[in-house]
């Protein structure tokens, strides 16, 4: 019984190191600009203007990246994130996202290199407001935001990171019946501080 034991518990210990091994995390933050877009007959954005210091969003998160093979692998990022968009007046929507995605490394070794990353992402909407004034405008927005992403990355050292992300979402921003499908592009920093503590 005891070598029973002895045996499923090191059976468990080489499958949780395995899984150590295979499972990295970090921390991200950067950048995003998005649009709404809409029907050609709801002009939101009166005078139809986009710049894009004038509209640059925070994103801070963090990322669990979990390698199946050389070339695949399973990556799930949470973040906090603030949206400054495009419609009169101009409004910042703050949310918490997550976002899992499949992740394709071009180079023969995992997390060395190039790679793609796809997937879906849900945003949790808690705060809306004007940012002239200040006026809380939530109640006109839903309060879930699902879209899909499309991005390509590259690891620079073992430790840091880019990527460069673009997000359409499949719900509309307002709660009401018009088309307003927020389109937005991240550029990101990535910290993997798995290798930075190991």
């Amino acid at each position: 019984m005891t070598r029973t034991l002895l045996l499923i518990a090191a059976i468990l210990v080489s499958f949780q190191t395995k899984a150590q091994e295979k499972l990295s995390y970090g921390i991200s933050g950067g950048t995003n600009v998005f649009s709404m877009l809409t029907d050609t007959d709801t002009p939101f954005n009166q005078n139809s203007s986009f710049s894009i210091p004038e509209y640059a969003g925070i994103y801070l998160g963090v990322f669990a990246d979990y390698q199946l093979n050389n070339k695949f692998g399973i990556v799930t990022d949470f973040a906090y994130e603030n949206r400054v968009i495009d419609i009169t007046p101009r409004t910042q929507l703050s949310y918490f996202s997550i976002s899992p995605k499949v992740k394709y490394d071009f180079g023969g070794v995992y997390n060395q290199g190039w790679y793609l990353k796809s997937g879906l992402r849900y945003s949790i909407l808690f705060d809306a407001e004007t940012r002239e004034g200040g006026v809380d405008v939530k109640d006109a927005y839903n309060n879930g935001l699902f879209s899909v992403n499309l991005g390509i990355g590259a690891s620079v050292t073992d430790i840091f990171g880019i990527e460069f992300i673009f997000d359409y979402s499949l719900t509309d921003a307002f709660d009401a019946d018009v088309k307003s499908k927020l389109f937005g592009a991240y550029a990101l920093l990535t910290m993997n501080l798995d290798t930075l503590i190991n």
